[in-house]
């Protein structure tokens, strides 16, 4: 397996957590795709070899086997899932100094904010 190699310096830590959410929400998103439509080919889509009969619709709480496995239960792991790494796992990153006034008070006089800078 190759060495990662360690960020530079210079590299701002909000970039670098935004990195990492941003390949924990595409590697959960993969998965979560995979394993949906996966399991709606198996247990609700007629194959070759395998003709679905009634016995197939297996009914839970009144919804269909197939769409209860594929649908029902992704969506509230998921939403499980995604609350608890926003709430634990994601960082509050500290952005600085918020200049919203200044540049509020800096439309209403019509200063131009280039040339500020």
């Amino acid at each position: 397996m190759p060495q990662s190699n360690p960020p530079p310096d210079d590299v701002d830590p909000v970039y670098l957590n935004s990195l990492k959410d941003a390949r924990f929400g595409m590697t959960f998103w993969a998965i979560a795709t995979t394993f949906v439509c996966g399991s709606a080919w198996l247990t609700g889509y007629q194959r070759s070899g395998h003709t679905l009969t009634t016995d197939d619709i297996r009914p839970i709480l009144g919804i269909p086997y197939w769409f209860f496995l594929s649908v029902l239960v992704p969506w509230v792991a998921c939403s499980v899932i995604c609350v608890v790494y926003a709430g634990l796992i994601m960082s509050d990153d500290d952005l600085g100094t918020d200049h919203t006034e200044e540049l509020e008070q800096e439309i209403r006089e019509g200063t131009d904010v280039h040339e500020l800078a």
